[in-house]
């Protein structure tokens, strides 16, 4: 059985993703993030590679192999804790650690996983899941996250990820922090991105419905909403 997927995200007045970019520069209260989190209860977080960066960013690459990895899952069994799982099939830099805050690191790979990069993410303890030939199916990392033990799932982006979930159908929740600041320019990424056509193939949110609105510290306000999907489709991730 697929896990709830609770999108979690922070955005601008005018739906902007970029805090950096945000004016005035100084909207988010100390500790926000981390208090809504707290409240968010799951049994682990997804994360696309652009986000994923921040954690391996400056680390060398893998070293060159020889070695043929073969393309089988290595996982942990059910109910053994929680877990940060990483959605980058194509990545090269070392994480240095296995584990994010103390959760063990999965990350999802494809059949096209070149040899190097499986073979650092085993040298290092990592698990990996596989999840389609070129492209990651997004339904297929659910199914396998399901079968972990894992039933509340936190999806924190970013937008193209974000994205990604919600065209195939896969979202339940969105829980929203809006705060008060403004992008003010085009060109800034929104909290969803998604270049596929409009509406080929039709659009699977068929109903949003408010279940929560509460004002936070900092004139934050946090808005969740129960997602209901028409149909679930294939969607891949490229990253």
């Amino acid at each position: 059985m697929k896990p709830r997927v609770i999108c979690h995200m922070t955005s601008s007045v005018d739906g902007r993703a970029l805090v950096p970019l945000w004016h005035p520069a100084d909207v988010v209260p100390e500790g926000l993030w981390d208090a809504a989190r707290a409240k968010i209860e799951t049994d682990a977080a997804i994360m696309g590679h652009a986000t994923a960066q921040e954690y391996t960013q400056g680390n060398a690459p893998y070293p060159e192999t020889t070695e043929t990895v073969a393309r089988v899952d290595v996982l942990p069994e059910p109910g053994q804790g929680k877990y940060q799982v990483v959605i980058a099939p194509k990545g090269t830099q070392a994480w240095g650690s296995n584990e994010i805050d103390g959760e063990r690191i999965i990350v999802v790979v494809t059949e096209a996983s070149s040899d190097r990069y499986l073979a650092g993410l085993r040298s290092e303890g990592i698990y990996t899941l596989f999840a389609g030939r070129d492209e990651v199916d997004l339904g297929l990392v659910l199914d396998k996250l399901g079968a972990l033990g894992i039933k509340r799932l936190y999806l924190e982006g970013g937008p193209a990820t974000s994205g990604r979930f919600l065209h195939a159908g896969l979202i339940d929740e969105i829980s929203l922090l809006i705060l008060p600041g403004l992008d003010g320019y085009s060109g800034a990424p929104t909290i969803f991105e998604f270049s596929g056509e409009r509406d080929n193939p039709s659009f699977p949110v068929e109903r949003l419905k408010l279940t929560s609105c509460e004002v936070l510290n900092g004139d934050v306000v946090w808005l969740r909403y129960d997602l209901s999907n028409t149909q679930t489709t294939a969607a891949g991730v490229q990253a």
